[in-house]
């Protein structure tokens, strides 16, 4: 029986703050551009092999989340490094299930498990009918939930507890993560979903992760404007090199090691 994270837990977590911003650490190029005074300035929420880069400068995770069971499989020992190094982590129910029961055992002694509210972003009627009766039971979760099939779901939580919305990157978990421990600011370096998928921590001579990133990134770009529309959550990019317009994601001003 898995034991999801609660609210109690997330009132707890926010008591945990240190910073009033929060620096959401992806994997684009531009995440490389960050001084580490600025990333000593924020909490972090590191993402996959983020995390490595920040350990390796000494600079500790607040949060560590992955929502993708095949960097666990796959990159075990990386995995398990950043987990135990980092103040608090965070996985989906798909890394919990992927895992072997001893490595299942291991994760449910330190990480948090948060819900997938759906897999599939394919729309239809029924699902419109399931999602607006589960909307009206929590109206921390906003849905856009097409009556054709053809067109795909949009969704935010509000309440991480309750779940968060899919959007193919682990960024919008993030962000979702980090609007429901009601940060003042929210900020991204790295999400850029430039062509490739690019991550500027993997090492030459290291096998890549498969990445999708280029053939989802309209379908991530109109979860955000959605996101941006019905939200409007306190979020900025560092990067001067994404794909996301501005208008979604404005840029922030920075001078120097100060982010304002």
């Amino acid at each position: 029986m898995i034991s999801f994270f609660s609210p109690a837990q997330l009132v707890h977590l926010r008591e945990q703050r240190r910073h009033s911003a929060c620096l959401i650490f992806l994997s684009g190029p531009s995440a490389s551009e960050v001084s580490t005074s600025q990333l000593r300035a924020m909490d972090i929420i590191a993402v996959n092999g983020s995390a490595r880069y920040l350990l390796d400068q000494d600079i500790k995770p607040f949060i560590y989340l992955v929502t993708d069971g095949r960097f666990a499989r796959q990159r075990l020992e990386e995995f398990q490094r950043h987990v135990t190094e980092s103040a608090f982590t965070f996985i989906n129910q798909e890394v919990f299930d992927a895992a072997p029961a001893d490595l299942q055992r291991w994760l449910a002694e330190r990480c948090f498990i948060i819900k997938e509210l759906y897999k599939r972003e394919k729309s239809g009627p029924l699902k419109k009918l399931k999602y607006a009766f589960f909307c009206a039971r929590h109206p921390s979760v906003m849905m856009d939930v097409p009556f054709s099939r053809k067109k795909r779901m949009k969704g935010f939580s509000k309440d991480i507890t309750v779940g968060y919305c899919n959007c193919k990157t682990v960024a919008y978990a993030a962000i979702q993560l980090a609007y429901s421990l009601s940060y003042g600011k929210i900020i991204c370096a790295g999400f850029d979903l430039t062509s490739g998928g690019q991550r500027f921590y993997e090492r030459p001579g290291e096998a890549a992760m498969p990445s999708e990133i280029s053939q989802d990134t309209q379908k991530i770009i109109a979860v955000l404007r959605f996101m941006r529309e019905k939200i409007n959550p306190p979020i900025f990019t560092l990067s001067t090199t994404t794909v996301i317009p501005y208008d979604i994601i404005p840029l922030i001003e920075h001078t120097g090691e100060e982010v304002k």
